[in-house]
């Protein structure tokens, strides 16, 4: 039956929600607050940048949603309303948060008419100055593309104007008293009186655009040469433009019929009209916590991450040991340092890593090019196709390439999405990394992913045959490592069976699964026949889940739950376990949706070393307990938190620990 799955994109918009609600969480420190609610905006940008276009694909095609049977117009009506719901909760948030903020005296987000006499001279004085000059009104033209963030349109009694509003100067107006502001916007609004008696405006909106960036890859050959794929990445991005329409936002000024106003404007749909109760985009936040996060009392309490001891060689404690490690907990800094203990090591003769979004001016990119001057062989595959990042990725090709970095893109039709970093001796011995995230020391501070290192032959074989499959494209026969596309998704399956099996047998047995996405119809149908006879699912399912509660009768056993706190939960952890004793724990790199798992090179591989696969179980466990961070997932397809006074944050726990936690102990 087609109503056994939730809608993706609606099951996404609700994720915002739970974002949209740290705001309101007492235990949030005031700055951070803001931070969640400019997150939610940005989040939303993105949604109706790369994934609304499906919803009106759908209602365009008059076809049905293929996971929830819903029709487009309903799924887009429903997007609207949910949507609609959390702007309305988002902007309680802003004015009490803002309430709060003039309370204690911290800072005050002002109106032009609670202005004193002298800070209006100011922001006019600065408004002629800096804002006057820079005010281009144009006709309005529906072929138009509005590429600033925020726009004004005004109306005359003969013709509608537009012009955007100067995207360099700060959102935030200074008024000439200390921790006082007031938005650029009302100070247009209300001192270009002189523009608005000029043109005879009538109608006066700050209104902003969002436009569909979802531009595909329609050039993708599998027998495609590299310089060619390469050439046709630059063309991609210098002609990639912005498309269709999907939301147009304007700032509430009372008028009732604004919506109505603004769909016929711009010809589109009146339910991808938002009316916005406050300032358009919250992503402004942001410039307080940065201004005043020296207020330790306003954001959450700074932690030092693990460092590797630098006295100690780390591949020589690999020699011994494996090490796994959590980000943002562990630092990244220990990736850098086996990095860097490769490239030094008169013994390696080859790196080998797969590389999607990495930051500027990366130590990464640094010892790559520094172990090629070195006469290492590196082999870098570059993954191009990382959204909104293709032009840094061509970048750290070209410049990788400069180094004698031999640099591939991989599969030319799949996205090369795998974390894997192999370090090898000429006797064919060596190391190897493979973890859950990118390589970015930045997104590792507050994102939440593991990363396995071992010096184990098994893993390091597997690792050589995947390069050679990057390099030859001919499928490899692996002893551990198991790769999409297919081979994740058979192994899942596979072992949702097996664990039902031994379940069915002797009642032991259990899936517990963190993902960042549930969707793919197969994998959620393997849970649904397992959950038929009664197998434990413990499901941590941070944004979009497809699967629903309450369709596999009276014997089903399925706990879905979402994490949303200080950090973002980023991990792909899957542990089976198959009667009392046996119990398997996989790491990866793909997500549960079926772009990972049919159109991604993905890795996923079992901890068979004794001491990270405890490490790893111990996680597990903390996750399954957590309920302070935790958002469980109800048969309506909502989410609601369920916490009592001895609830346990995964989170807060792991960073408690670090007051009194060593790392790793050497000779």
């Amino acid at each position: 039956m087609k109503d056994k799955y939730y809608n993706r994109d609606l099951s996404w918009i609700l994720f915002d929600n739970r974002v949209i609600d740290q705001a309101a969480d007492p235990n949030v420190p005031f700055l951070e607050k803001l931070k969640f609610l400019a997150i939610a905006s940005n989040n939303l940008d993105e949604f109706f940048r790369v994934r609304m276009h499906n919803v009106h694909s759908l209602v365009k095609n008059h076809e049905d949603d293929k996971r929830s049977g819903l029709s487009g117009e309903k799924v887009l009506d429903l997007a609207y309303k949910f949507n609609s719901e959390n702007i309305v909760r988002q902007y309680d948030l802003f004015y009490k948060l803002m309430e709060e903020a003039r309370d204690n005296d911290l800072f005050e987000l002002m109106r032009y008419k609670e202005l004193s006499d002298s800070e209006k001279k100011y922001v006019k004085k600065f408004f002629n100055k800096k804002i006057l000059p820079r005010i281009d009104m144009q006709r309005f033209s529906k072929g138009y593309k509005f590429r600033r963030n925020l726009n004004l349109l005004m109306e005359t009694p003969h013709h509608v104007y537009t012009s955007p509003i100067p995207q360099d100067l700060d959102r935030l107006v200074e008024t000439g008293v200390k921790n006082h502001y007031i938005l650029i916007e009302d100070v247009i609004r209300h001192v270009a009186a002189n523009l608005i008696r000029k043109y005879k405006i009538s109608k006066f909106y700050v209104f902003r655009v969002t436009y569909d960036k979802n531009k595909p890859y329609d050039f993708l050959n599998k027998n495609m040469s590299d310089d060619d794929y390469l050439n046709k990445m630059i063309n991609y991005v210098d002609t990639r433009d912005l498309r269709k329409i999907t939301r147009v936002e304007f700032a509430d000024n009372g008028d009732k019929k604004g919506r109505d106003y603004f769909a016929d404007l711009f010809d589109i749909n009146k339910k991808s009209v938002y009316k916005i109760p406050g300032p358009v985009d919250l992503k402004f936040l942001t410039s307080f916590r940065k201004t005043y996060k020296s207020n330790q009392d306003l954001v959450f309490p700074p932690f030092k991450a693990l460092a590797w001891n630098e006295s100690k060689n780390i591949l020589k404690y690999l020699d011994r040991s494996p090490i796994f490690v959590q980000y943002p907990y562990d630092s990244f800094s220990v990736f850098i340092d086996y990095l860097e203990a490769a490239v030094n090591d008169p013994k390696t003769t080859k790196i080998c890593i797969t590389i999607y979004r990495t930051e500027e001016n990366s130590d990464l990119l640094r010892l790559l090019k520094e172990a090629a001057g070195k006469g290492i062989s590196v082999t870098a595959v570059v993954e191009l196709r990382a959204r909104f990042d293709e032009v840094h990725n061509i970048e750290v090709a070209k410049v990788l390439k400069a180094a004698g970095v031999k640099v591939l893109f991989g599969d030319k039709v799949n996205k090369v999405h795998s974390k894997i970093c192999l370090v090898l001796h000429g006797d064919g011995k060596g190391y190897v990394q493979i973890g859950t995230g990118n390589y970015n020391a930045i997104t590792a501070k507050g994102f939440s992913d593991v990363s396995y290192f071992t010096s184990n032959q098994t893993y390091i074989d597997d690792a050589v045959k995947f390069f050679d499959y990057l390099v030859t494209h001919k499928e490899a026969d692996y002893d551990l490592l198991v790769t999409s596309p297919d081979g994740i998704k058979e192994m899942v399956i596979k072992n949702i069976e097996r664990a039902t099996a031994a379940y069915v047998r002797d009642g032991q047995g259990s899936v517990f699964m963190e993902v960042n996405g549930l969707t793919d119809i197969d994998i959620i149908d393997a849970i649904y026949k397992a959950a038929r006879h009664g197998l434990p699912f413990r499901l941590i399912v941070r944004g979009a889940c497809s699967l629903k509660l309450g369709v596999c009768g009276p014997r089903e056993d399925i706990r879905v739950k979402s994490i949303v706190g200080q950090l973002l939960e980023h991990s792909r952890i899957f542990k089976f376990q198959y009667g009392k004793d046996h119990t398997d724990v996989w790491i990866s790199s793909a997500d549960m949706m079926t772009r990972n798992l049919e159109r991604r090179v993905e890795i996923a591989v079992p901890v068979v070393e004794d001491k990270p696969k405890q490490q790893l179980i111990k996680i597990v466990k903390l996750f399954s307990k957590d309920d302070v961070n935790s958002y469980h997932l109800l048969e309506s397809g909502r989410y609601a938190k369920e916490t009592d006074e001895h609830s346990i944050s995964a989170q807060q726990t792991w960073l408690s620990r670090l007051k009194w936690r060593k790392y790793i102990k050497t000779n």
